[in-house]
C-alpha cells in the first residue's frame, strides 16, 4: 500500500506531503501518525524549517477529520479528536517554524491544522470551511478556542453556523494567510520564505517561537513556563551564533550560523 505521507529533508528544510488522495487527503490515523513520525524526525536533525503541503494541483488540501473512523456505537467521539490534537500540539511544540504551503480547499480538522502552522502561503483555491454544522458533528472545544484567539467572535459564529467556506482574499486581509501566490508560484514562494528563515540564527527563531505562542495565548505565564522561556535565551545569549553574528555585523558579511 502506497504511503499516505511522504518526507523529505533538503538544505535544512523538512517537508512533509500528505498524501492521502483516495480519501481527499483525510487526516486518518495513518496520515497523523505518519506526520507526526516526520515532525519527529525532523528534530532529530539539522531542520531549521518545516514544510506540510499536499501534493502538487491538488484540489483539497485535505479534508480535515476522516469520518470513516468515526465511532458507530454511539460512544463518545472525544477520543476520535485527541490524535489530531496530539498533532496540532506537535505543530505547535516543534522548535522549528512550520509553513503550511496550501493548495486546494480545507476543511474542518484540516482547518486547525494549518492554522496551527506558523505561517501560511495559499494559492486562490485555498478556501477555508469549518463544517461540523453541515456533517452533525460536535466540534471540539480545543478547535473552537483556537479559533477564538484568530477570527473575531461574529466572523467565527458565521462559519461554523452556516458551513460556507471563507475566502481566500478575506483570509489573507483578515492576516490568516501570509501570502497568497498563483499555484505555479506556490513552491517557489515557500521555498524563499523557508530559504530566508533557515539562513538566520536557529536559537533565536526558537525563542521566538516559543515566546509567541505563550504570549499569544493570552494567559498569564506560568513561572514554569517563564523560567523556560527565559532559560532558552540563556543559551542563545551564551551560543557561538550570537558571536557569530556580532563577527559578521562587524566584518560586513553573511553571517554563518550552526544553532549551537
Amino acid at each position: 500500500m502506497p504511503s499516505v505521507v511522504e518526507s523529505s529533508v533538503t538544505d535544512s528544510i523538512g517537508i512533509v506531503t500528505i498524501a492521502n488522495e483516495h480519501k481527499a487527503n483525510a487526516l486518518s490515523s495513518d496520515v497523523i501518525s505518519g506526520l507526526l513520525a516526520a515532525l519527529d524526525e525532523f528534530c532529530s536533525q539539522d531542520v531549521r524549517v518545516a514544510i506540510i503541503r499536499a501534493r502538487p494541483g491538488a484540489k483539497i488540501f485535505s479534508a480535515g477529520h476522516d469520518v470513516s473512523e468515526l465511532p458507530t456505537d454511539g460512544s463518545d467521539p472525544f477520543s476520535w479528536t485527541i490524535p489530531l490534537e496530539k498533532l496540532l500540539h506537535k505543530v505547535r511544540e516543534v522548535p522549528m517554524p512550520v509553513i503550511a504551503m496550501c493548495e486546494g480547499s480545507i476543511w474542518g480538522g484540516a482547518c486547525d491544522l494549518v492554522v496551527s502552522c506558523d505561517l501560511i502561503v495559499a494559492t486562490p483555491t485555498a478556501t477555508l470551511a469549518m463544517t461540523p454544522a453541515k456533517m452533525g458533528l460536535p466540534y471540539n472545544s480545543l478547535g473552537t478556542s483556537h479559533f477564538l484567539g484568530i477570527l473575531p467572535l461574529h466572523r467565527l459564529k458565521e462559519m461554523l453556523f452556516t458551513a460556507d467556506p471563507m475566502s481566500v482574499e478575506e483570509a489573507e486581509r483578515l492576516g490568516i494567510y501570509n501570502k497568497v501566490v498563483p499555484a505555479e508560484e506556490l513552491e517557489g514562494a515557500t521555498m524563499k520564505i523557508a530559504e530566508r528563515i533557515a539562513s538566520l540564527a536557529p536559537l533565536v527563531i526558537q525563542v521566538l517561537k516559543n515566546e509567541l505562542r505563550e504570549l499569544g495565548s493570552g494567559a498569564p505565564l506560568p513561572p514554569e513556563v517563564f523560567e523556560k522561556i527565559e532559560s532558552l535565551r540563556e543559551k542563545t545569549w551564551r551560543s557561538d551564533d550570537m558571536q557569530e553574528g556580532i563577527r559578521a555585523f562587524f566584518e560586513k558579511r553573511p553571517p554563518e550560523f550552526k544553532g549551537h
